[in-house]
């Protein structure tokens, strides 16, 4: 096993938990089925933060060379990442199935705000994590301005706004940006 594969393993069960909980918990809403109110914000924050999950699962091959240099602390920012991103995919779908009806337009409704403060806290703390390691071990330079800096205020919006319409565009937008993100590539070549 090399030094990618020790150090992501941990990180990699902590991701696998999280789409675990995110398969149980909708197998859990098909199982309710009439008693389940659907709406579909809760489901594409699951989209997204599924697709979170792949992205970086995805981002991992080939950064053998980066994995080597990667300092204690930079591991243990690394690990608490991908705790905010379960924790994340966790607040998305409602875990418990009450006997009554399973309201997901009420459910988003009480979690959006903690939902967009992870997402906002994990992608933060990934890219201020990869900006570090890729200038201390890789000697890159910090660059400045990338369409990609967007995110974060758009994020940090959806903690404060309300509107649902806002809160689907955005959604739509970022399932859009993880899919085709990587869309055509392949791990061999």
């Amino acid at each position: 096993m090399g030094p990618l594969e020790y150090l992501l393993l941990f990180a990699a069960i902590i991701l696998g938990l999280a789409v675990a909980d995110l398969a149980t918990s909708l197998h859990r809403l098909l199982g309710a089925g009439a008693r389940v109110a659907w709406d579909w914000l809760a489901p594409l924050a699951a989209l997204v933060a599924f697709l979170k999950i792949v992205t970086l699962w995805w981002s991992w091959f080939g950064i053998d060379k980066l994995a080597r240099g990667l300092t204690w602390e930079m591991f243990l920012g690394f690990l608490a990442g991908t705790v905010l991103l379960f924790l994340m995919a966790a607040t998305a779908l409602p875990d418990e199935v009450p006997d009554g009806t399973i309201d997901l337009r009420a459910h988003y409704a009480a979690v959006q705000r903690r939902y967009w403060i992870l997402f906002a806290a994990e992608w933060l703390l990934m890219n201020l994590l990869t900006v570090w390691a890729q200038v201390q071990i890789l000697g890159a330079h910090f660059q400045a301005l990338s369409p990609a800096y967007l995110v974060l205020p758009l994020a940090v919006s959806l903690i404060f706004v309300r509107n649902r319409w806002w809160h689907t565009a955005c959604l739509v937008g970022l399932a859009v940006i993880y899919v085709g993100q990587f869309a055509g590539h392949a791990l061999a070549g």
